[in-house]
């Protein structure tokens, strides 16, 4: 939704660190595939992934601005929920990603509520739309 607005190192280093959280599990859901695909498009870039850890990726977001840290906590809240779940280790990952990029726990509390308050909308909306 809010990608577009980070800048190009913020996008690679944003989809390198979806790419690790959807991986965290070892199974990669289709959903998460579909997502990865339309982050990808939204910041309209190439999916190519960079090889890099968990840790170098963080490090290249300490210096991004306060908003690009909100859209990368909330944008990968999404990816998690994605799959229809929110469990206890993807919770924890964000938890760490929150923390290494100062985004505060009642910050992080915030924008979990908020997606998935954006998840069900979605869900209601299109069972008006796909429904006769």
């Amino acid at each position: 939704m809010y990608l577009s607005k980070l800048d190009l190192n913020e996008k690679k280093s944003f989809l390198n660190l979806a790419a690790i959280l959807a991986e965290s599990n070892g199974i990669v859901e289709e959903s998460e595939k579909f997502m990865l695909d339309m982050y990808c498009a939204e910041m309209q870039i190439e999916g190519e992934l960079e090889d890099k850890s968990f840790e170098e990726n963080i490090e290249a977001l300490r210096s991004s601005s306060p908003e690009a840290k909100n859209i990368i906590v909330f944008e990968l809240i999404g990816l998690c929920l994605t799959d229809g779940g929110y469990d206890d280790d993807e919770k924890d990952n964000m938890k760490q990603i929150a923390s290494e990029l100062g985004v505060s726990a009642d910050k992080l509390a915030e924008l979990e509520k908020d997606m998935a308050d954006y998840y069900e909308l979605v869900k209601k909306m299109s069972v008006h739309v796909f429904s006769n």
